[in-house]
């Protein structure tokens, strides 16, 4: 009998850890047309539908240029008998404490125990461009454990004066949410299309690295560690043109992880997305400029500004239509202006790689290996100067659609 009991609720532990999305990486809107179910550029936000209709793990189909509200919940639970336990230095700041729990790289920040990672919120009107201009936009509200990584300086939190310091940081001041659960408004934008140009403006998420916030574009229920390097989210402006199938680019202006917070605050968005057939995809993108948020920035305490590139390249190979590959290169590279000799540049780099099999239409299974090199403290904490590699194994399963 107490085998039995036990077993059952190891199962049941198994299945709340499993979540239940589909193995697509994504990068925000910037993708080819959408083809037959073996391309591996297929648009998850494709003209027709707002998922991957080649994906058995397809989400709410919403017709392009119709209002659509949808939304989903993600929470696990962690056990590790050799993390640090949760502590909380810095009131109202989860991630100040670069050993704290698991850590913003694993999404658990408990170091054993069951935790909300997402509520997730989705509403607007999707764009259709094919038939002249076409007006929408999109608001997403998340709470939960994962929520304060997409909070922005100027809207989930504030300091009264131009630029944040690591004082008004680690003081947690004005930030929506403390301890372990917060708030944002991880995406508020407004979009317009006309044939093969798209625009958007508001805030929106960054497109670097195969590791996304929203947890129904990840395989994986952790993060990889290159997740450590790039910006979440941005405000600002972009432009996508469609120069045939296979080749979009996008450019624009973006303050990342900030709105408003400087007028001094301004980095250049770049880059394209190229599926030369259909197995496999190419896609970059980039940000340069200035940046004072602490994020990607070491906020000089005398309120100095900061150099910032970071650029990402995304490699997508689909062996066979159950088998696919996907390699991820990011760089971080910033210049403080308030180095000592030597110290005038900072740079963080990592890749991550992770192989997918789609056994059937219920299951899939992937394995992921990353490492992440930086010679200083990375933005988002958890790791000082030096090397960090992870080995990730993963498994989904989709009872239905």
């Amino acid at each position: 009998m107490r085998t039995t009991v036990f077993g059952c609720l190891g199962v049941a532990a198994v299945a709340f850890a499993l979540q239940f999305t589909s193995a697509n990486v994504r990068a925000a809107d910037w993708f080819s047309a959408c083809n037959p179910c073996d391309e591996v550029a297929c648009d998850p936000c494709g003209e027709t539908i707002f998922c991957d209709p080649c994906d058995p793990v397809c989400g709410p189909k919403v017709k392009a240029g119709k209002w659509f509200l949808n939304g989903h919940l993600e929470a696990g639970f962690f056990a590790n008998g050799h993390g640090a336990k949760s502590t909380y230095t810095f009131p109202g700041v989860r991630g100040a404490d670069y050993w704290s729990g698991n850590g913003p790289l694993l999404m658990n920040t408990r170091l054993t125990g069951a935790q909300v990672n997402q509520v997730y919120v989705s509403m607007g009107k999707s764009v259709d461009g094919r038939r002249g201009l076409d007006i929408g936009g999109t608001v997403d509200f998340t709470w939960g454990t994962d929520a304060w990584i997409v909070q922005s300086a100027g809207l989930e939190f504030n300091t009264g004066r131009r630029g944040l310091s690591e004082v008004d940081l680690q003081a947690g001041r004005g930030r929506w949410g403390s301890g372990d659960y917060f708030a944002s408004v991880a995406q508020a934008y407004v979009e317009a299309a006309y044939g093969d140009l798209n625009i958007i403006a508001g805030k929106f998420y960054a497109p670097f690295g195969t590791s996304h916030y929203k947890s129904t574009d990840n395989f994986f229920y952790t993060w990889a560690p290159t997740a450590m390097i790039a910006p979440h989210v941005g405000g600002g402006a972009y432009a996508s043109y469609k120069v045939n199938s296979k080749f979009s680019v996008t450019a624009g202006w973006v303050m990342p992880d900030e709105i408003g917070e400087s007028s001094k605050n301004n980095a250049v968005l770049g880059g394209f997305n190229w599926a030369p057939s259909k197995r496999f995809n190419l896609f970059y993108a980039f940000a340069a400029g200035r940046n004072s948020y602490h994020g990607y920035a070491l906020n000089d305490p005398g309120g100095g500004n900061t150099d910032l590139f970071v650029h990402s390249l995304v490699a997508t190979v689909q062996f066979n239509p159950k088998l696919k590959n996907v390699f991820e290169w990011t760089l971080l590279n910033v210049n403080p202006n308030f180095g000592g000799p030597g110290r005038e540049y900072w740079t963080a780099y990592g890749f991550n790689n992770e192989l997918i099999y789609q056994a059937n239409k219920r299951w899939a299974f992937g394995t992921r290996f990353g490492m992440v090199n930086s010679d200083f403290v990375l933005p988002i904490g958890t790791l000082g100067p030096g090397d960090l590699y992870t080995v990730s194994l993963g498994a989904n399963w989709t009872p239905n659609q």
